[in-house]
């Protein structure tokens, strides 16, 4: 096996495992959320901007937009999200994959029930489901590659297929009232080839001018495998509907 195809392995495997691994909220997180979040009574716009880095030099960014709205419920919220626009800025030889990216009406976990307090308890995922074209995107951007390139370049799509956009779409718990202190997670984690990769997950944001509600946040997630690094980044934005 090629060194290549050990870390292409290692980053597939690393991208399974953030979607279990991270997860989770500490408790200081449900503690220093308790208190003070209020949800908006008018519809706002939510924001967020995916950066992610696909290897030698080459990076995808797309900004989804939704319209968002706060139910009020008996034991917190329901938050409803409906798509209004997307962006998708990637080099004219990714354009497959653009286009995939834009036809992604699955994108996004709404609908979202939170807790009083603003933290989210469960969302609108139905479990991991293929991403629509991505596996024929591949495929054409693939052509004319030779055999072991897209034999390596298959596996680690059909790698993102079955982590799926599971991983993408476990927004942080404390997204909607983020107050506590920026926080950072790694890990160290066995690769295939019997080496050790890592992953580091960061999170932080600022609320609004009220101290209410979420004003920005940020979400970092870098893997480190067989010497080669990968960066994907998230911001999340909500503001009113202008």
């Amino acid at each position: 096996m090629t060194a290549m195809l050990r870390r292409r392995r290692a980053l597939a495997v690393l991208g399974i495992a953030i979607g279990s691994a991270f997860a989770g909220t500490p408790a200081c997180v449900r503690t220093a959320a308790a208190t003070g979040f209020r949800a908006p009574d008018e519809p706002m716009r939510l924001t967020r901007v995916l950066e992610r880095e696909l290897g030698d030099g080459a990076r995808i960014t797309v900004t989804r937009t939704w319209q968002v709205r706060f139910v009020a419920r008996k034991s917190g919220y329901l938050v409803e999200g409906e798509q209004v626009a997307v962006e998708v800025d990637a080099p004219p030889r990714l354009a497959p994959l653009a286009d995939v990216e834009r036809k992604n009406r699955q994108a996004g976990p709404f609908p979202l029930v939170l807790d009083n307090a603003g933290l989210i308890v469960s969302d609108g995922a139905t479990g991991v489901a293929p991403i629509p074209g991505l596996e024929e995107a591949a495929r054409e951007y693939l052509q004319g590659a030779p055999a072991e390139r897209r034999a390596e370049a298959m596996q680690y799509v059909l790698a993102i297929q079955q982590a799926g956009a599971a991983m993408a779409s476990r927004w942080p718990e404390d997204l909607f009232y983020p107050v506590a202190t920026p926080r950072t997670e790694e890990r160290a984690l066995p690769l295939p080839d019997g080496g050790t990769g890592t992953i580091s997950v960061s999170f932080g944001g600022a609320l609004s001018a009220d101290g209410d509600r979420l004003d920005m946040a940020q979400r970092r997630i870098v893997t480190i495998a067989g010497g080669s690094t990968r960066v994907s980044r998230e911001i999340w934005r909500l503001e009113p509907l202008q």
